[in-house]
């Protein structure tokens, strides 16, 4: 099975969780034989990999390779803003460049021999339709979020919209990796629900080797509370440092610690100020790899306060290196997920009272820890890649 994937980030120079399922899905794509070429707007360094990559901008295309600052978590707002600060236009706006994408696809369609086109997210999705548009090859569309899920259902873009309603109407078929994001699909874009096939995300523990190291260093007086992932409105930073300052007001002895970046992080910082939280809040950055891990394994508990969350791989990293988990209930992953706390992420009481519990009452967080750290090894890449091949199978034997 030849495939001919559309991405937009991956692992190392990723951003958030599309580049890390994109990393995971190919790798045990590879591993059950299929034949991968995976497709990437601009040239950037990746020592290992498992299968071609080919770079839209890059040599064979004829294309001069132009450093960009996209990422798929860009604003058109933010994107001209960042290419302003770089003196570099690469495109004029964002969607320019979306579609300038699209046309160097379909120059990779008609060089690169594939049976089917897979495409990650509104970004890619044009790409996907200019290479079905050439190749006549089936397209599958792979849903990690929607514009319903990036801005909480507030001030949705219409242009991306459109892209997203385009994409999966072209769609052959449409890959969502949850019940919760499948739902979203069909009530948001009338889409025939048998048209949407759910894969869940997974996470790979070899990826997670037991890192040790200066984190820890952090719980000689504290516990730790942990909330990892873009400082962005759908991943509700500001309600997990609501339930910090009711938290620290019947626990004094705890670190409430933001990994992560984005556009609420001044909002976060001058709001900790001014809740009375300055030492018991520490902002690091946007971490990875062996520093992420040593986090989490630093960590006591780890919190998913998400306003919209199509999946979440993050709980299952925290779980995998030993972390117990607190994640709302608006997220693909709870529909899964059992051996874990969970909580509407609005509901800022009840979010404080269950990180108490699991500061103050050590069986309950070794019970968390030992059951989830068991449940996550049925979350599978292998398992995932075997459903992707099934649907292509589908599509190219009909």
């Amino acid at each position: 099975m030849k495939v001919l994937m559309f991405g937009w980030e991956f692992p190392p120079h990723n951003s958030g969780g599309l580049g890390v399922a994109c990393h995971g899905l190919t790798k045990a794509l590879s591993n059950q034989g299929a034949e991968i070429v995976f497709v990437l707007p601009k040239k950037i360094k990746i020592e290992k990999t498992f299968f071609k990559i080919k770079f839209a901008n890059s040599k064979p295309l004829k294309i001069i390779s132009i450093d960009s600052s996209l990422t798929p978590y860009l604003s058109s707002h933010q994107y001209s803003r960042n290419e302003e600060k770089a003196g570099a236009l690469y495109g004029r706006n964002l969607f320019e460049e979306v579609n300038r994408y699209a046309r160097l696809a379909k120059r990779v369609a008609a060089s690169e021999p594939h049976d089917v086109i897979h495409a990650h997210d509104w970004l890619t999705f044009p790409a996907g339709m200019e290479a079905k548009k050439n190749s006549k090859k089936p397209l599958v569309a792979h849903v990690h979020a929607t514009e319903f899920d990036r801005t909480g259902g507030l001030n949705v873009n219409q242009r991306v919209y459109d892209i997203e309603r385009a994409g999966l109407g072209a769609a052959d078929k449409i890959i969502a990796v949850s019940n919760y994001t499948k739902d979203k699909i069909v009530s948001h874009y009338g889409i025939d629900p048998n048209k949407i096939e759910v894969v869940h995300n997974a996470v790979d523990p070899a990826d997670w080797q037991n890192a040790g190291g200066h984190f820890g260093e952090l719980k000689k007086k504290n516990k730790i509370v942990l909330f990892t992932g873009r400082l962005t409105l759908q991943k509700g930073p500001d309600y997990f440092l609501s339930a910090a300052r009711k938290v620290v007001d019947y626990y004094p002895d705890v670190l409430f610690v933001f990994a992560g970046s984005g556009d609420m992080e001044r909002k976060l910082i001058e709001g900790a100020a001014w809740l009375g939280l300055a030492d018991k809040v520490k902002f690091v950055g946007f971490l990875r790899d062996a520093e992420l891990e040593k986090l989490y394994r630093a960590a006591d508990l780890f919190v998913m306060p998400s306003v919209s969350e199509p999946f979440g791989i993050a709980p299952l990293e925290a779980l995998t290196c030993g972390t117990p988990v607190l994640i709302s209930k608006q997220s693909g992953v709870a529909e899964t997920l059992k051996h874990c706390l969970k909580v509407d992420f609005w509901d800022i009481d009840e979010m404080a009272n269950k990180i108490l519990s699991v500061l103050k009452y050590g069986p309950l967080r070794e019970h968390l820890k030992e059951q989830g750290g068991r449940e996550v090894g049925k979350f599978s890449w292998q398992e995932a890649a075997a459903r992707c091949l099934g649907i292509y199978k589908g599509l190219t034997t009909v």
